[in-house]
């Protein structure tokens, strides 16, 4: 990673989370000035007492004045000390509560920002490896503001205002001193580009094992179901040993940088120490003076010595700024144009003009040329085989994914979606996949998710319209039944019935049922399909299936095939015309063992 893109990282971070807190941090930063400046006096005062000491020990008589300053010495190094101990604990509270403020907002604005990117994206991420972006990185960054930002801050003012004070007491003494701060900034840079290349790596890999956690986790049944246990658990391992050696070789890496560090330190303290004792043997300094300013070189190393050793900090909140930045400035092509009007009692028209579109840029075409009028209240079904494009043809309403600019238009009552808010256009369309999305919680906590403010009567026609109504009733917790996590608990078909419930709860313009009944058995689809017939009358419903008999109640059924229409019209009208659907119609009628009502 770059210098300057890092900066600029660390910049945006500061101007995007940090900004309503520049007073607070100003303040505590000045109590972390006073803080430190506090510990200067206090070897120069041990060191005046140490020579007031020496001189009475040598026969000198003291005063009672001499004896009352040396006792006020004593007494204000210990209000010193006393002092930074209460400032310390404001800072730390202070810093500390701003950088857990800090870290809500961050991980607010990648929740935000997750939400708001299209689909496309997650189809080329992992989950796991999102997941370690908003936990493990984001807690990288909130150790970095908690402590390692005080600390830092502390050592810089501290080792500066020491340096300084060096120089005022014996400028000779102090350049000796100073002589192994560029040896500090040589070691650092031998090993700041292995510990950044490490950490980089380092972070990859925990978002490696997230990653496949997280899909194995929930795919434990499919696990299980192969005796694959032992083979996932090699495979886990395997990447938890890449993580342990990269975590090794940093460990190395920064002992290698602390050791050179600490020898760095031990052989200016033997200089200061040689040289500050033939300063003594010729009156140039006392020694008092020289054990307060081996003090002071004591303190001067201490913070160079951290401020090496923070070096891993700093890089792994660096890289894990980077990893988040990248998230929050990922383009967001699926959004409110300026000036989209609001959706307000939409009729459920839909229109498709010459339809176009490819997952990828350059790309094969998912739907080509798609043209297709939808009047209010229609039930269209669509049929083809797995590839044609019925998923795809679905997504595109709701704007889950865009149209390319010059890919053709679809509308929504005579507007164009993409002039429409994103929120109403949503909000008017209700979308059931097959894969039944459910989340932890209970049947009523899923069925609300949908319409909050829905009545108890409005949800028992819900769950009626799906079937599930004599089934949640005899639960023993009925509407309070936990789900489980994605609906676990309940079977195939009960997770697709109770989805659909919630959709028809929403009462949307639009229903998209993208073969949502496929775990049904043809009695209960067939009851299903009752409930919906006198519900649709005041809705547009699209449904996809690969079952004949889900569709041939539609008003009106078009086939797909490599993205085209290549066929549309009712069941029968299809049936007659002997094409693609009269063809599966057939194959499916024979594999049920049941003449077709239709065979000539």
């Amino acid at each position: 990673m770059d210098s300057p893109r890092s900066a600029s990282r660390i910049g945006r971070l500061e101007s995007e989370f940090l900004r309503p807190y520049r007073l607070p941090l100003a303040l505590g930063l000045l109590g972390l000035f006073v803080q430190s400046i506090l510990l200067l006096p206090i070897p120069l005062l041990q060191g005046w007492v140490l020579d007031q000491l020496l001189a009475h020990s040598r026969g000198s008589s003291t005063s009672a004045l001499a004896s009352r300053a040396i006792a006020l010495s004593l007494f204000a190094s210990v209000a010193c000390h006393l002092a930074r101990m209460a400032l310390a604990w404001k800072v730390t509270t202070t810093v500390g509560r701003i950088s857990q403020e800090v870290v809500v907002a961050l991980r607010g604005a990648l929740h935000r920002k997750l939400l708001r990117l299209p689909m496309a994206y997650f189809d080329s991420q992992q989950t796991g490896r999102l997941m370690a972006r908003v936990t493990s990185d984001v807690g990288s960054i909130l150790a970095f503001l908690n402590v390692g930002s005080l600390q830092l801050v502390n050592d810089l003012i501290l080792a500066l205002g020491i340096a300084i004070l060096l120089v005022w007491l014996q400028w000779s003494l102090a350049l000796v001193a100073l002589v192994t701060v560029p040896l500090y900034a040589i070691n650092q840079r031998l090993f700041a580009h292995k510990i950044q290349k490490l950490s980089v790596e380092i972070r990859a890999q925990v978002a490696t094992i997230y990653a496949l956690l997280s899909e194995r986790v929930s795919a434990v049944r499919v696990v299980r179901s192969f005796a694959n246990e032992e083979l996932e658990l090699a495979a886990l391992d395997e990447h938890i040993d890449v993580h342990r050696e990269l975590s090794w070789s940093n460990t190395r890496a920064n002992a290698f940088l602390a050791a050179l560090a600490t020898l760095i330190s031990g052989m200016g303290t033997v200089f200061v120490v040689t040289f500050g004792a033939v300063l003594v043997g010729r009156g140039r300094i006392s020694a008092g003076e020289l054990v307060a300013f081996y003090a002071l070189i004591i303190q001067l190393y201490s913070p160079i010595v951290r401020l090496t050793q923070f070096q891993p900090t700093t890089a792994a909140m660096r890289v894990s700024l980077e990893r988040l930045y990248e998230v929050l400035d990922e383009p967001e092509p699926v959004r409110d144009r300026p000036g989209a009007l609001a959706v307000d009692h939409p009729a459920g028209a839909l229109e498709f003009r010459d339809v176009r579109f490819a997952y990828s840029a350059g790309g094969p075409y998912v739907l080509d040329g798609v043209n297709l009028t939808i009047e209010p209240g229609t039930t269209l079904g669509i049929f083809g085989a797995s590839g044609s494009g019925k998923s795809t043809f679905l997504s595109l309403i709701p704007r889950l994914y865009d149209l390319a600019a010059g890919a053709g238009t679809i509308l929504l009552d005579g507007r164009d979606v993409r002039d429409l808010q994103l929120s109403g256009l949503r909000q008017s369309v209700a979308l059931v996949p097959q894969q039944a999305i459910l989340f932890e919680g209970t049947i009523r906590s899923n069925l609300l998710y949908a319409a909050p403010e829905a009545t108890e009567g409005q949800i028992r026609q819900a769950l009626a319209a799906a079937d599930l109504a004599a089934t949640v009733e005899a639960m023993p917790l009925g509407l309070e039944t936990p789900v489980g996590e994605r609906g676990l608990s309940l079977s195939g078909g009960q997770r697709q019935r109770l989805a659909l419930a919630r959709a028809l709860l929403a009462a949307p313009a639009l229903l998209l049922l993208d073969d949502c009944t496929s775990a049904l058995d043809a009695d209960t689809e067939a009851k299903v399909r009752t409930a919906l017939e006198s519900l649709l009358p005041r809705r547009t419903c699209l449904i996809v299936s690969h079952k004949v008999a889900s569709l041939s109640w539609a008003d009106r059924i078009i086939v797909l095939d490599h993205g085209r229409i290549v066929e549309q019209g009712t069941h029968d009208e299809l049936i007659a015309l002997g094409g693609r659907y009269a063809e599966a119609h057939r194959y499916q009628m024979r594999m049920l063992d049941v003449t077709p009502p239709h065979a000539a």
